[in-house]
């Protein structure tokens, strides 16, 4: 397992740099829309991916699909990539987190949301098995359906100030969830989001 696939979006061709992380060339790819791309690490370890994008290019994580999250496929073959993300770091460029981007990422334990996301799009963090905390910062307004759903090991969740809704099922089967502050600015929380 050291060919790692890669799923994103990108508004420029080429607008988006990649940095392996493994002192390789960094690599752009042509073309707009979803994008992906494969890279063969020499050695067994932990490695930082960083995606840059370019000023005027909007990134997008995964592919905005219930069959794919940024780390390829979520059918059973291809779940075992998921499994690699340990955590992510949300750089600033980037203003929403896009449906199922992290959808079967089983190993994913710590997310880091900037200030310039506005939205948390539907099952983006299901079945994120080990995330255990999460702060939704105040720039974002909405959290969609299932974002969170069957995060087992989710045990503290703060919301700040600017969602005004929580979709359906959003923290569905999180059994571990024992506090939560959800402010005044929520006036739509959708059925069983707890």
């Amino acid at each position: 397992r050291m060919t790692v696939p890669l799923y994103f979006s990108q508004t420029v061709a080429n607008g988006v740099t990649i940095d392996w992380g493994d002192g390789s060339a960094t690599q752009t790819l042509s073309g707009t829309d979803n994008v992906n791309t494969t890279h063969t690490y020499a050695d067994v370890g932990e490695y930082t991916i960083s995606l840059n994008p370019s000023s005027g290019c909007t990134l997008g994580l995964g592919h905005n699909s219930s069959s794919y999250c940024v780390m390829g496929s979520t059918e059973n073959i291809g779940r075992l990539y998921c499994n690699m993300l340990q955590a992510v770091e949300v750089g600033k460029n980037v203003t929403s987190i896009g449906s199922s981007a992290f959808r079967y990422c089983y190993s994913l334990s710590s997310v880091v949301i900037p200030d310039s996301v506005t939205s948390i799009g539907s099952s983006a963090f299901r079945y994120c098995y080990s995330l255990s905390s999460i702060v939704i910062p105040d720039s974002v307004t909405s959290i969609g359906s299932f974002a969170f759903e069957n995060c087992y090991s989710l045990s503290s969740v703060v919301i700040l100030q600017g969602v005004t809704s929580i979709g359906s099922y959003a923290f569905s089967n999180c059994y571990s969830l024992s506090s939560i502050v959800i402010p005044d600015s929520v006036t739509s929380i959708g059925n069983y989001a707890f």
